[in-house]
């Protein structure tokens, strides 16, 4: 078996977005991947919110305790793949490392270059996710394909939810059939 891709998921407080993202992408892309999140501005000692637990649920996934983390460029660094939920996770994190990482990528937007890329080369699905940024990469630039961002849910209603999981479960479906990952 070969070694596990290394995926990073990033939102504000990592407590809504960033978990859900983290726990459907570990979830789908099980034994390919070692999926983790954080957040810019992590609200350390809360856990995922009730009402992305809910929208999570309508989606067939049960979001365990989640102990929110702070981004590090530590984190970024080590990552084969990054995908942020907006602009100013992307843009912190080039703060922070100096520059844009080639491997850091919206969540929908690296959807949207799936639609795209060609496929990610390996002979198994880890190997296949560790290539999936080179690929993504490949296929345009944030020009070509800018980065589109999900809406932050938290202070509103569930509806507001529920909508924010449904278009992560799109964009983690549509990497996950792009990279053959099932």
């Amino acid at each position: 078996m070969s070694e596990r891709a290394r995926v990073l998921m990033v939102c504000t407080g990592n407590i809504c977005r960033s978990p859900a993202m983290h726990y459907l992408a570990a979830r789908e892309w099980a034994e390919a991947a070692d999926v983790t999140s954080a957040g810019i501005f992590a609200q350390v000692g809360m856990d995922a919110t009730p009402q992305m637990r809910r929208a999570a649920a309508s989606h067939g996934l049960t979001l365990p305790r989640h102990r929110p983390t702070q981004l590090t460029a530590a984190l970024v660094e080590r990552a084969d793949l990054v995908l942020v939920a907006t602009q100013a996770h992307a843009r912190w994190i080039a703060q922070h490392l100096g520059n844009w990482p080639d491997h850091v990528f919206g969540l929908k937007q690296a959807a949207e270059l799936a639609s795209i890329a060609a496929r990610p080369q390996g002979d198994s699905p880890a190997a296949r996710l560790r290539a999936a940024a080179g690929a993504l990469h490949s296929a345009g630039q944030p020009e070509t394909t800018p980065l589109r961002s999900l809406d932050d849910p938290w202070g509103h209603d569930q509806v507001t939810y529920d909508r924010v999981m449904a278009e992560i479960a799109d964009a983690v479906s549509a990497l996950t059939d792009w990279a053959t990952l099932r």
